[in-house]
């Protein structure tokens, strides 16, 4: 596939964030499992995941899409950021959007606009 010729990539950036996603909680649950975490431990852990979902998702759309990395990667972010939000608050949890959570959308859109300008210039 040429670069550029479509917007497919970037949907496939997000499903591999998403695998990325599941992966990375999959080993943290098991270490739960013998380990008592703390909840700022946990915190710290989802913010992690989250940012390594969307620099890889976004620096595999840009990459194969080679143009517009910064906007390439804010529309990967939304579109992960979306779907997520939807299971969460699907699977019971409040729909509601705290300061926290805002925080977390600028520092998760700051990290898709530069991993996407980053990609685009490897």
């Amino acid at each position: 596939m040429e670069k550029g010729s479509n917007y497919l990539p970037a949907v496939e950036g997000v499903l591999r964030g998403f695998i990325i996603t599941v992966i990375l909680l999959l080993i943290f649950a098991v270490i739960m499992t013998f380990i008592d975490i703390g909840s700022r431990v946990r915190y710290i852990f989802y913010v992690i995941t989250n940012i390594l979902s969307i620099m890889y998702g976004v620096i595999y759309a840009v990459r194969r899409i080679g143009k517009k990395g910064w906007l390439v990667g804010i529309g990967v972010t939304l579109l992960y950021l979306f779907i997520l939000y939807v299971v969460s608050v699907v699977s019971g949890n409040s729909a509601a959007i705290s300061s926290y959570g805002v925080k977390r959308l600028l520092l998760d859109l700051i990290v898709g606009a530069l991993s996407g300008m980053i990609a685009i210039n490897l």
